[in-house]
């Protein structure tokens, strides 16, 4: 014999001695979950996505989830079918091609590995030269039976095995191993430990302490103890606590496959936990307290009031206690007479602890959920935010640093981001996913050197590797597999075109009564059918996709008459949906009295009516409508020429923008302008002249003068504001600012002169006395608006306004008399008098000027005077380039 052969022998013996106690997750299907019979002959899938089993008790079709037994009335199988079944119905040596045998491969995987038997189950190794074997799958292993007759790998990578008289088998991956199933401490194991160098791996529990090691595994047990905590010292060496205390116990010494318990270190106070801290010294705790000790033997206790211990965590320097208490701090050198509270006692009933590479100190309690703690705050995940329980027994950090809680209802892996801060997501394991058990046992937890997964349940040992999960990128074929109508399934051929394979119709109509529909759906992934899920939608009724649901029916129930389309979609367990959705079409016809002819014939009908009834009432009203209409007519008219007579006259009481303010909001808002110009004009001796003459011959000639006045403001765009008396006031750049303001009020006050001598010259013609006017400008800032809420009256005010009126009692008869804010506006088109600083009542002495006329270049005579068709044209210039 070759040394190269008897190595490989030598390596398949000591593999099988390691996992002697392991299997795979392999899950077997039989005769009582529906395969016609319990030896199978041929495998292979169509292009559906189903699986086809061929057994000694007929041909059956696999969605699954359930199996379909094939009857010849069931319909014509799919021609792919028929190669990979052969022409016989029980060909039990034809598999995808491939013949059964010991010395040609079984079934070579897409991977490369190849599939071979003996007869006594299945070995997997991918290099056929050196026969390195690297998985055996038989009975021991959880393989239903060790003669394998065929085998498939289907298109998601599953490896499905048919066996004689032990049914069909399914092996997804090598992620998940269980140890323990039969007992021993594998199978209900209260603690996991790992030696330093990571060559030997510890379990302990109610039946005593187990190991596997690189050649071999063993176990031990102490008679009527119960192991609840484990500490490997050294690859030899380890301490087991129990309700007695700690001890001391060797593992595979002198190659011998065992455990040898040695002695009691401690003996007398229960333990439940312990840690070793970075100086080499044994942290014990217990429901009676913990001590401090070395490996020796000698011990301290730690603190004074240490009762209630259920975990410790050594975090940096510092120990981390969780009791029933709260959570506490204490140095490891235990120089702290007192414990340091972080979550003070009571607030929390802690289970089990771990600290992540961010200093975040995650807590298991014992009916509060989840909780992190992190820099003095806390934040807690509970059944609200998608936990099955809120009673932690284990809490473990993998390679990534994502968290696994185990619960007393399953487990969840809550995925973080790189930075710890968030919990992207919250995802359940539990037996469907390959646990055995889902109720874990406390803190029988441990991250293993290779980065996989040691968990504890009630049926036994859990060894997961996340590297090794199968993942599945083919999407699920997604198909409606059933129609009910009221729970029921009628024979639906009056109301369909034709019948599919199935039995689904096909151009389904139903009438208005049968709308109570149930659909039944699938979406083929045999990898993990039990994680595929679903979203539907109905158009016609629905806008959106539904929430995504793992139930595989729906039921419609007072579906309305229309058109409609249910559509159905599907994702695998790796995440993976499928494009295209399946489809059902039907519609739901309307009664008679609901169909289009009916309601146009009714309607016709009514029509007619209504129309003969309605030329009697047209008879009737057709006068009383005129006489109507005349009245509105009428009455409009006048509201309309009342509405005008009132906007007229409250036009020429306020300015347009004011009064459409005032009718919008019912008050008008005072507004400030940064640059006016405020005109005073007054008539000198006006009171000696009245005291002459008629008061109705006085207003007579006042509103001969002022009409004039009114004129020349509507020329310039200036805003009267109001006369008092002899005296009239108006502005320019109110209510809408202008950039001429300035020269608009001169070329105003200059009109206005003009204007006065002409009147004056026919009064004296008359034999009246002249009335000589004085004229006062000013521009500055000034406030506008109306005040009062009554007889509205559009003012001004401000201090320009005051200096207007003080520059027309300090004018002269016959002049327009400017400050010098108004000469600094005009003095490029008019000439003006300088009269130096003039006294002013309450103003002191102010600079002041007399207008005298034009420039020459804007002037039409030599007295500076503006023949009135060339005035308007001469302004508008001025603005412009003003």
């Amino acid at each position: 014999m070759s040394p190269l052969l008897r190595a490989s022998l030598l390596s398949v013996v000591l593999l099988t001695l390691r996992v002697g106690a392991q299997q795979y997750d392999i899950r077997v299907f039989g005769v009582e979950d529906g395969l016609p019979g319990s030896t199978v002959h041929a495998i292979t899938q169509d292009s559906a996505g189903f699986l086809w089993v061929d057994t000694d008790g007929g041909l059956c079709r696999f969605d699954g989830r359930s199996f379909k037994t094939w009857l010849p009335t069931s319909g014509p199988l799919p021609v792919e079918v028929y190669p990979a079944l052969g022409s016989s119905a029980h060909s039990s040596r034809h598999t995808n091609g491939l013949t059964a045998g010991t010395d040609t491969p079984l079934l070579r995987c897409r991977n490369g590995r190849a599939w071979r038997t003996n007869g006594d189950g299945l070995l997997m190794h991918a290099d056929t030269t050196a026969r390195r074997v690297l998985i055996t799958l038989d009975r021991s292993s959880g393989l239903s039976s060790d003669e394998v007759r065929c085998m498939f790998e289907d298109r998601s990578g599953v490896i499905w095995i048919g066996t004689h008289q032990g049914g069909l088998c399914q092996f997804i991956s090598e992620g998940m191993l269980h140890y323990g199933l039969e007992g021993g401490p594998f199978g209900k194991p209260s603690s996991f430990a790992i030696t330093p160098a990571g060559g030997v791996r510890l379990a302990g529990g109610q039946h005593g302490v187990g190991f596997i090691g690189e050649h071999s595994g063993g176990s031990g047990s102490i008679s009527g103890v119960e192991v609840s905590s484990l500490l490997a010292l050294n690859e030899h060496l380890g301490i087991a606590g129990t309700d007695s205390g700690a001890v001391a116990f060797e593992f595979g010494l002198d190659e011998m496959i065992g455990v040898r318990f040695k002695r009691y270190l401690f003996p007398g106070m229960p333990i439940s936990t312990m840690v070793r801290g970075s100086d080499g010294m044994l942290w014990l705790g217990g429901p009676h307290g913990i001590i401090r000790a070395a490996v020796d033997g000698h011990w301290q206790p730690a603190g004074q009031d240490t009762s209630g211990c259920t975990t410790l965590v050594v975090a940096g320097d510092s120990i981390l206690i969780g009791t029933h208490r709260g959570l506490f701090a204490a140095p490891l050198d235990n120089s702290a007479a007192h414990w340091t509270p972080i979550i003070r006692a009571g607030q929390e009933d802690i289970t089990c602890l771990t600290v992540d590479r961010a200093d975040n100190i995650w807590i298991g309690t014992e009916g509060g959920g989840v909780v992190r703690y992190q820099n003095g705050s806390t934040q807690r995940w509970t059944t609200r935010d998608g936990l099955a329980s809120d009673r932690i027994r284990q809490l473990l950090l993998d390679a990534y640093q994502n968290l696994w809680v185990g619960t007393d209802r399953g487990f969840h892996l809550m995925e973080l981001d790189e930075l710890q801060e968030e919990v992207i997501d919250i995802s359940f394991y539990g037996t469907a996913e390959g646990f055995p058990g889902i109720e874990a046992m406390p803190n029988a937890c441990m991250l293993d050197n290779d980065s996989s997964l040691w968990f504890g349940t009630t049926r036994g040992t859990i060894h997961f590797d996340p590297r090794k999960v199968l993942e599945d990128p083919v999407a699920p074929h997604t198909r409606v597999t059933d129609l009910a109508l009221f729970f029921e399934h009628p024979d639906w051929r009056p109301w369909c075109d034709t019948l599919d394979a199935d039995g689904l119709p096909t151009g389904l109509w139903l009438p208005y009564d049968r709308n109570h529909l149930t659909f039944t759906f699938t979406g083929l992934s045999l990898a993990y059918p039990e994680k595929v899920r679903f979203q539907y939608k109905l158009e016609g009724r629905d806008a959106d996709w539904s929430p995504i649901t793992h139930e595989d029916h729906v039921t419609f129930s007072g579906l309305e008459p229309g058109d409609y389309t249910f559509l159905v979609k599907a994702r695998n367990g790796s995440g993976v949906w499928n494009d295209e959705p399946a489809k059902f079409m039907f519609n739901i016809t309307p009664p008679f009295w609901a169909t289009t002819p009916f309601r146009v014939s009714g309607g016709v009908a009514l029509l007619l009516g209504l129309f003969a009834f309605q030329r009697l009432r047209d008879r009737r009203s057709h006068k009383a409508r005129e006489r109507l209409e005349r009245i509105v007519a009428t009455r409009t008219k006048e509201l309309t020429a009342e509405k005008q007579r009132s906007d007229t006259l409250l036009l020429n009481i306020l300015p347009e923008t004011t009064a459409a303010e005032l009718k919008e909001f019912g008050t008008a808002q005072a507004r400030s302008y940064a640059n006016c110009t405020v005109l005073f004009s007054d008539f000198q001796g006006f009171t000696l002249l009245s005291e002459q003459s008629e008061a109705t011959g006085i207003v007579t000639e006042l509103d001969r003068f002022f009409r004039a006045f009114d004129r020349i403001t509507d020329k310039y765009g200036t805003e009267k504001i109001k006369t008092i008396g002899d005296a009239y006031m108006c502005a320019s750049g109110v209510p809408e600012p202008s950039p001429t303001h300035a020269l608009d009020a001169v070329l105003m006050a200059l009109e206005m002169l003009t204007v006065v001598d002409d009147i004056n010259a026919l009064r004296e013609r008359e034999g009246h006395p002249a009335w000589p006017i004085r004229i006062g400008l000013n521009s500055g800032p000034l406030i506008a608006g109306v005040v009062g809420e009554k007889k509205f009256a559009y003012d001004v005010w401000g201090d320009t306004v005051n200096l207007a009126s003080r520059m027309e009692s300090g004018g002269a008869a016959g002049r327009a008399n400017v400050t010098a804010s108004v000469m600094r506006h005009v003095e490029p088109y008019i000439l003006c008098e300088a009269r130096g600083r003039v006294a002013l009542k309450s103003k002191g002495e102010v600079e002041c000027w007399f207008v005298d006329r034009l420039r020459p270049e804007y002037s039409a005579d030599a007295n500076g005077r503006l023949a009135n068709d060339r005035l308007m044209d001469i302004r508008k210039a001025l603005r412009t380039t003003g």
